[in-house]
């Protein structure tokens, strides 16, 4: 038969592990005094057995009972833990870093949750690889959408750490451009709907402004003011907001200080000047 000692063992409970859970110490004397029933019977009521997983508790006494085993066991999940991680091009202390998977091999972390305890410690310092990769195409397409300037270095910040730690998705995120798109640009909310951008619903602003002001078109951002006074443009009827005729671009590109000074307006002006002269056959 099977010494006190020896049965408690096979419960997991050793010497060594009362230095961390004292509360076992009962527990342990009683199989001790092979008193294997009222040992149970205390086991089951210990914080110890009631709160701790399988896992964290066979990881407890690898570690107090063999040592060796438990180094090279937090080795290799360190190492499995980094590969994964480097896709996503983590920036992070090394310190902090082992320490904080340290404490998710031995509390029995999964991936998930240890990806939330680095997102939640505070150390994060930037993100490379894929996170870097979709957080730099949202806001492009938050350019496309025109409210880049509307979102601020915190919100892409706490973006980058939100798809780290996986509490949202890319498309998440697009949906909530999208969102403040509309509300920004009511009278273009409905193109938005159908995934139709605002440089792709405002390009005829954009390229008459370019043609008429003679400028680059790639210079012409929604915070220019013929352009922000065109897409905010509203019905002089219902006064609501809505997406201005052609007639309506050209006249109010055309009613600007900056417009006189192109060769459109003097090519212009000059056709106006002289059309008179040519009804009346004098040139």
């Amino acid at each position: 038969m099977a010494s006190g000692t020896e049965t408690a063992a096979s419960y997991g409970i050793s010497e060594a592990l009362l230095i961390a859970y004292p509360e076992l110490k009962t527990v342990y004397d009683l199989f001790k005094a092979e008193k294997t029933a009222e040992a149970l019977e205390a086991l089951y009521k210990t914080s110890y057995y009631r709160n701790t997983s399988a896992t964290v508790k066979q990881r407890e006494q690898q570690k107090l009972n063999q040592p060796a085993v438990y180094a090279d066991s937090i080795a290799k999940y360190k190492a499995a833990a980094r590969k994964r991680l480097v896709s996503t091009g983590i920036k992070i202390d090394t310190a902090t870093f082992d320490s904080l998977v340290n404490q998710a091999y031995a509390t029995g972390m999964d991936d998930n949750q240890l990806d939330q305890a680095l997102a939640t410690s505070g150390k994060i310092t930037g993100f490379g690889g894929n996170i870097l990769g979709d957080t730099t195409a949202l806001k492009t397409f938050a350019s496309s959408y025109g409210v880049n300037t509307l979102l601020n270095e915190s919100y892409w910040n706490q973006k980058s750490k939100d798809l780290f730690s996986g509490t949202v998705t890319y498309e998440d995120i697009q949906a909530e451009i999208t969102t403040l798109a509309a509300s920004a640009y009511p009278a273009y909310a409905d193109g938005f709907t159908r995934g139709q951008s605002l440089d792709a619903q405002a390009s005829n602003i954009r390229q008459s402004i370019a043609t008429l002001l003679e400028r680059d078109p790639d210079s012409i951002g929604y915070d220019d003011p013929v352009m922000k006074q065109l897409i905010n443009w509203q019905d002089p009827v219902t006064k609501k907001p809505a997406r201005a005729p052609q007639y309506i671009v050209d006249q109010t590109i055309k009613s600007t200080k900056d417009w006189e000074f192109t060769n459109n307006a003097i090519a212009t002006i000059d056709a106006i000047s002289m059309k008179p002269l040519t009804d009346w056959g004098l040139i």
